[in-house]
């Protein structure tokens, strides 16, 4: 039996040397399809099938409190309701609440802004991680409220301190405080959620205990991990929780009247925005795969109807139909096996450039490898890929007539049955290649929508650099003299044309938001609140980004230096708080400072979108700087030309004020939008290169049809023009027979592609999906294809001799 199967392969080989340009384009064809697929599946198992680095992984959720007013988004947790669910939550084993803050690193080499995360005692108990190298923090340091030891990250070890085996027990200047390394974590560590401080992983941990007075009801800015009870679900724990939530809403009314909670299983949460892009992206490359079958399907229908006499023999000579067909079948496994080789090299190079063009860092979900799965993977489908592709030739082969195919004139032994196959095959393949050419036009349409929303201000050639001052060094006076220094010396720069600040930058991923109440109006019913975005700003800013002053005016200089209790609002604030009203003069209480005390508006400026593109634009104010002294700002500088070439002059000023001052997050505001845009580029991307490659593969599989078809009609052709019929007849019988394949695959694959349209309608941004210009546009190009395809062998056929057509009859 082995000796059989090895010299069906050797044959197979043999074929496939002899007829070198049928292997290139089927290989070629099934190494697209196949590498496609790997490498999508590499990121989806990855990002949603891998076993995550911890313990009991299924048991792990993230919980959110979520608001009735935005109840499509998860929010952070407040102190006092964390308490209370980790008092008396049944279904949760336990809880561990952390919050992301920022350090710099000082003392040997160049200062670094890190980000710390500041973790309860149970986050490292409930992840169940195991250090590389040193220690989890013990019971006295999780019980310190001024922490004086930390871990670091493997990526943070490596890069700073070249992975020293002797780094447990070193000192560290963090914030100019000594601190003590107490363990490295390994590299698939990572907890990065979606709100993480500005989408980075955090460079170290340190223990963190809250205090009582948080118990109390006060902001929301925590984040929350916990580990179910064995047997628990996420469902019963987000029962539980809402339940909770309720009785909190009766407690404390003003603060928990219309929250409530949301429980994440945390591979759903690190996986994020990517998880329905790359859910499409495998449907799509499935589809891509299919199209490869069946044109490779079609190539070996052809070549089998060419050995049909050689085939005939053997059957003659004693072969049983299934030897037949085993050694057809080994014949396209070979192929297989070779396009599946070489698809692995591609989906290598795809993995890497998907990689690079997540909307999301990947590596938080997993390593991102060619793994044991994917190649077991790609085992499969080179498999399931050789048996779809031969099995319709190798059983229409083995089931032809061995007497018809001895005949001198038996030429086309199955011809029809053949002939209905392969055009069968070619109406699946427009039929698919129009849903993934609407699927990519949808979100084309949808990527140019988003890109065309005016963002608010001018983010051309505008700097941002981010500095965070320590604590310890700068108090709320020295830390204003320090910024409002710097912006002096910055504005008088060469190149630089405005120069400002601002303590939450739009689409950096970061952000502050509130209650307020309006002077001299009754508070709103508990759970009706009004709500404002708080940014802290100066006039520079506006002048920066070019965010113009529509009522009232700016801050004076005055107010820009000393606390004056006074606030510019956005346009946005104005038409949902006091439409019809002028609101210059009228007093806010926003609920952001201890006490919270009236501020004045003294201007509107222009809307300005905040979180992203797509968002709806909310209620913004702006504070001068004193008003609520952070020591965290962003630079904000206009310049001449491009403003990465000003990043080293603007760092200098800032070296100059201090020297172990570091800075962070040095980009182009213009790069800042387009970090949002990544999800919708991510999809629309790569969903068009599938549709171009299935289009390709399509154009290809009408032009061998169409080529066998007039080969085979070549004397009927013969016939009708030695009758007299002229070459526009003979193109309009060829080009009429292709018309009626690509109208009954068109129909179908358009048909499919509305039913599937709701699969991609998630993704989309003002654009319906079941736009008719996108599945006109989409229809007319492989409609289009189609005809391309055919004209060569309709020429060849309307050309062909009469005598010489006759005489192949």
């Amino acid at each position: 039996m082995l000796d059989s199967m090895l010299q069906d392969v050797r044959y197979a080989l043999r074929m496939c040397v002899r007829a070198p340009a049928f292997t290139l384009i089927a290989v070629l064809a099934l190494a697209i399809g196949i590498g496609a697929n790997s490498a999508i599946f590499t990121l989806v198992d990855a990002a949603l099938i891998e076993p995550l680095p911890f313990k009991d992984p299924e048991r792990l959720v993230a919980v959110w409190e979520v608001s009735a007013r935005r109840p499509d988004r998860a929010n952070v947790v407040a102190p006092a309701n964390y308490f209370r669910w980790r008092d008396r939550a049944r279904s949760v084993e336990a809880f561990a609440a952390f919050a992301d803050t920022r350090t710099n690193l000082t003392g040997s080499g160049d200062p670094e802004e890190l980000v710390v995360r500041n973790a309860t005692a149970d986050y490292f108990p409930i992840l169940g991680i195991a250090p590389l190298a040193g220690r989890t923090f013990t019971a006295e340091e999780n019980a310190q409220e001024t922490p004086t030891a930390v871990i670091l990250s493997h990526a943070l070890w490596q890069r700073r301190f070249g992975g020293d085996p002797a780094i447990v027990g070193r000192s560290i200047q963090l914030n100019g405080t000594p601190t003590t390394i107490v363990g490295v974590m390994p590299p698939d560590a990572q907890l990065t959620f979606s709100n993480s401080l500005a989408g980075r992983p955090p460079d170290l941990w340190r223990p963190w205990v809250m205090p009582a007075s948080w118990r109390e009801p006060r902001g929301r800015f925590l984040s929350v991990v916990a580990r179910l009870q064995p047997g628990a679900t996420a469902s019963r724990a987000q029962t539980e929780l809402n339940a909770i939530a309720a009785s909190l809403a009766s407690e404390w009314p003003e603060f928990d009247t219309g929250w409530t909670t949301k429980v994440v299983p945390v591979r759903d949460e690190l996986a994020g925005d990517v998880k329905p892009a790359l859910l499409l992206l495998a449907g799509a490359v499935g589809f891509v795969l299919l199209i490869a079958c069946a044109n490779v399907a079609n190539l070996l229908l052809s070549r089998a109807a060419v050995r049909q006499r050689e085939i005939a023999i053997r059957a003659a000579l004693g072969a049983k139909r299934s030897r037949v067909m085993r050694q057809l079948l080994t014949e396209s496994m070979v192929l297989a096996i070779i396009g599946g080789a070489l698809g692995l090299l591609i989906a290598q190079w795809g993995i890497d450039a998907m990689v690079a063009l997540s909307p999301v860092d990947l590596s938080r979900v997993g390593p991102i490898r060619v793994s044991r799965a994917v190649l077991a993977f790609t085992a499969a489908v080179s498999f399931a890929t050789a048996i779809v592709a031969g099995l319709a030739p190798a059983f229409e082969s083995a089931r032809a007539d061995v007497q018809e195919s001895l005949k001198d004139g038996g030429r086309q032994v199955g011809g029809g049955r053949s002939a209905r196959l392969r055009q069968i095959f070619v109406v699946a393949e427009i039929a698919l290649a129009a849903v993934l050419l609407v699927g990519a036009g949808l979100l084309i349409r949808s990527f140019a929508a988003l890109q065309s929303v005016a963002p608010g201000f001018d983010a051309r050639n505008v700097l941002t650099m981010r500095v965070s001052l320590p604590s310890q060094k700068y108090d709320d006076p020295k830390t204003l003299r320090f910024f409002s220094t710097a912006i002096d010396r910055i504005r008088p720069l060469p190149g630089v044309q405005a120069a400002g600040l601002i303590s939450y930058l739009p689409f950096a991923g970061l952000g502050a938001g509130t209650g307020f109440t309006i002077v001299g109006q009754p508070p709103p019913p508990p759970g009706q609140g009004y709500t404002v975005d708080v940014s802290v700003c100066d006039n520079g800013y506006f002048d920066a980004m070019r965010l113009p002053l529509t009522r009232g005016r700016r801050f004076t200089d005055r107010e820009q230096h000393e606390r004056s209790n006074v606030v510019i609002v956005n346009e946005e604030l104005v038409r949902r708080y006091f439409p019809g009203q002028d609101p210059i003069g009228r007093q806010l209480v926003i609920n952001m400072t201890d006490p919270n005390v009236p501020t004045t508006i003294v201007g509107v400026v222009g809307d300005a979108k905040f979180a992203d593109l797509r968002s709806e634009t909310r209620p913004q104010s702006y504070w001068p700087h004193p008003q609520l002294p952070y020591s965290a700002m962003t630079l904000t500088v206009r310049t001449a030309g491009d403003p990465l070439a000003f990043a080293p002059l603007v760092e200098r000023e800032i070296r100059s004020l201090d020297k172990d001052q570091p800075v962070s997050e040095v980009r182009a505001m213009d790069q800042w939008i387009a970090r949002s845009l990544n999800r919708d580029r991510f999809a629309s991307f790569l969903l068009t290169i599938f549709a171009g490659v299935a289009l390709w593969l399509a154009g290809i599989g009408i032009y061998g049809v169409m080529s066998y078809a007039v080969s085979q009609r070549t004397p009927e052709i013969g016939v009708r023009l030695a009758l007299g019929a002229e070459t526009r007849d003979i193109l309009a019988l060829v080009l009429g027979n292709a018309a009626r394949l690509a109208a009954l695959g068109l129909a179908i694959g358009i048909a499919l592609a509305a039913a599937l349209a709701r699969v991609v309608s998630g993704l989309l941004y003002h654009t319906h999906p079941t736009d008719p210009l996108t599945f006109v546009a989409g229809a007319a190009v492989l409609a289009l294809v189609a005809l391309a395809a055919t004209i060569a062998p309709a020429r060849r056929a309307a050309r062909i001799a009469p005598v010489d057509a006759l005489r192949a009859g």
